[in-house]
């Protein structure tokens, strides 16, 4: 009875530590459960196995960021950004977008933490905290905004969710995440004392340009229409911002004034002035995009690009040998690989598989001369050598031979010994920044006015930060790393709990 009772006594004792060894286990796994992720929020402890690192950081935005740190490694004020959401956290998960803005984020904060941090203001329970974050009276702000703030300037950059991904032209669905992009070019944009202007002229029937102007305005310019007769509230009729880089012509139906008696602005005189080198080494750059309706129409802008050594066609071109389209004017263009104008694609030609650049309707650009006066002029797309060139007038045969489609020319001077130089490039179509070719990575169109933008007015430019097509959001992983995370997760736990209870078994049995 006594053997009997100690023995029971055994088993209570125990059963009794066997209970609290378990209820031990299962604390702790909760408590690391707890701990681990509170971890993975804080620093971004995630494990990025979608099919395109959706939530990694590619090598062109990481040296992107590494020279904004280096080039304002002894800012007096510390460069920092601050990344706010417009909701909490927790609200964040149930919005697909809105995820993976925050993971890519909080990535972000991770990486860079002394110059990035994540937060949140909602703006539903308090409303005022919206206000400083509204332009206008009419301006509102989303609890799916993204804002943007730097800590050596007053300005911030706002952003629908929506803007963060690139969506399809036909049906405007979803179909690529450009969160990289799209926080860069706030970065850059915020990192200065001032942004570059791209100025699109107005009042001459021009073409729609807003494809351009988003793509000027991810690459870190401000972006304005202006008509020079007009001016704004801030400026006059004939003058330009401070801080103007470009000006941009697109298609223009009538002519830009020139010297005249009526009291009009000379229109040609002030981009004259805007592209000359002044001599503190300043200068302007211009951009023409027009096709075989304008040429031959715009007496003083044609002039004047003369003395450039640009002259437009009056003929439209067609080329059979590399062409997407039965008619041969919608043109594949080919990329010189010599010559300033090779210089504007030498990224995109050094790709496993080039992509496709088109001009559509287009008109040939003569090169009225290749040097002359410090100007040096050079092709930058061309047709192939099958090519013709059809009269717009309809009289008289087609030319047949190689043709211009994008020109470039460089004015250099030296201002006290240093290289200075202006820019002007033109198009032979006004289909180029359309957005058929803009908003599809398929085409070069974009890479090619990415790298003009770079070399009319900024330094750092988010050239080579591609989208990341969401073709599959899900995970992606092969079956060798499956089977690798099953034995992770299936095997190695309940072996390491199997080798602990031996050790334990044995233990007992030599007490």
């Amino acid at each position: 009875m006594k053997k009997q009772s100690i023995s029971q006594s055994r088993k209570f004792k125990y059963g009794s530590v066997a209970v609290l060894f378990t209820a031990a286990v299962i604390a702790a796994i909760v408590v690391l459960n707890v701990v681990i992720t509170a971890l993975t929020q804080k620093f971004s402890l995630y494990v990025d196995m979608t099919s395109k690192d959706l939530y990694s950081i590619s090598e062109a935005c990481d040296a992107m960021i590494d020279d904004l740190i280096e080039d304002h490694a002894n800012d007096v004020v510390p460069l920092h950004y601050e990344i706010l959401f417009c909701a909490p956290f927790d609200t964040l998960e149930n919005s697909q977008t809105s995820k993976m803005i925050y993971s890519f984020a909080r990535k972000l904060e991770a990486t860079y933490p002394d110059l990035i941090s994540v937060d949140y203001i909602d703006i539903i329970t308090y409303p005022t905290l919206a206000e400083q974050y509204t332009t206008t009276t009419a301006a509102t702000v989303k609890t799916t905004d993204v804002i943007v703030k730097s800590s050596n300037t007053d300005g911030y950059r706002k952003y629908a969710d929506i803007a963060f991904f690139v969506t399809a032209e036909s049906d405007g669905s979803v179909f690529a995440f450009n969160g990289e992009l799209k926080f860069v070019s706030a970065f850059l944009q915020l990192a200065g004392e001032y942004n570059p202007v791209a100025v699109f002229l107005s009042g001459h029937g021009e073409a729609d340009s807003s494809a351009m102007q988003v793509l000027y305005d991810a690459a870190g310019f401000d972006v304005m229409q202006l008509d020079l007769q007009k001016g704004n509230e801030e400026l006059a009729p004939g003058e330009l911002p401070e801080y103007a880089k470009v000006l941009i012509i697109n298609n223009p139906l009538f002519d830009y004034i020139g010297a005249n008696e009526d009291g009009l602005v000379n229109e040609i005189a002030v981009i004259d002035d805007f592209l000359e080198i002044k001599e503190d080494g300043t200068s302007g750059n211009l951009m023409v995009f027009m096709n075989a309706d304008s040429a031959g129409k715009l007496p003083e802008l044609e002039t004047y690009l003369l003395e450039w050594g640009i002259q437009f066609g009056e003929a439209t071109l067609k080329d059979n040998a590399s062409s997407s389209s039965v008619d041969g004017q919608t043109i594949i263009a080919s990329l010189p690989t010599e010559g300033l104008g090779a210089s504007l694609h030498t990224s995109l030609r050094s790709l496993p598989s080039v992509p496709l650049t088109i001009v559509k309707n287009a008109c040939p650009i003569y090169q009225v001369f290749t040097d002359r006066d410090g100007r040096h002029v050079s092709s930058v797309l061309t047709t192939t050598k099958s090519a013709e060139a059809y009269p717009s007038d309809g009289e008289g045969d087609p030319v047949r031979g190689q043709f211009d489609l994008m020109t470039v020319v460089q004015e250099m001077r030296y201002v006290n010994n240093e290289e200075c130089v202006s820019y002007v490039l033109a198009c032979g179509s006004a289909d180029f920044g359309n957005s058929t070719y803009m908003a599809q990575r398929q085409y070069g169109n974009s890479d090619i006015l990415y790298s003009a933008m770079n070399a009319f007015g900024k330094d750092n430019v988010p050239i080579d930060i591609d989208f990341k097509v969401l073709d599959d959001i899900g995970l992606s992983i092969s079956t060798e790393q499956a089977n690798g995370w099953t034995v992770a997760i299936v095997a190695i736990v309940p072996i390491a709990m199997l080798i602990w209870g031996t050790y334990v078994y044995i233990r007992r049995k030599h007490l």
